[in-house]
């Protein structure tokens, strides 16, 4: 599910509920009201803290020392010697490299045989 999808249905839902509170309350609209705007506060809270997460969880492009260690179970020297041998692998294929970092896809292409895209 798109991440749009999620935050429209949740702003559909916090709408629907705050809707159904002015209808058992016999109130109108509760637009200009401290609590109306404590609720939008709250569901404006909600909403940046689901995207954060989602971010959290989407995995990087780049992937560092660390990164590597975890993926392979290995030390952190061999995980730098991995990086430095992938890199010049793809600078002599005419790509640019960031010291002390790998391309995700390049890194899974090579160590699992897997193509990312």
């Amino acid at each position: 599910m798109s991440s749009i999808a999620t935050t429209d249905g949740l702003k559909k839902e916090l709408d629907q509920m705050a809707d159904e509170f002015c209808q058992e309350n016999h109130v109108g609209k509760i637009t200009e009201t401290a609590a109306y705007k404590e609720f939008v506060a709250e569901r404006e809270k909600v909403q940046r803290h689901m995207e954060e997460q989602r971010a959290r969880d989407r995995p990087r492009q780049m992937m560092g020392c660390k990164d590597v260690m975890e993926a392979l179970g290995v030390s952190r020297s061999y995980s730098y010697q991995i990086i430095r041998r992938l890199n010049q692998e793809l600078e002599k294929a005419g790509y640019i490299t960031v010291r002390g970092k790998i391309s995700r896809a390049y890194f899974e292409k090579r160590t699992y045989g897997v193509d990312a895209s």
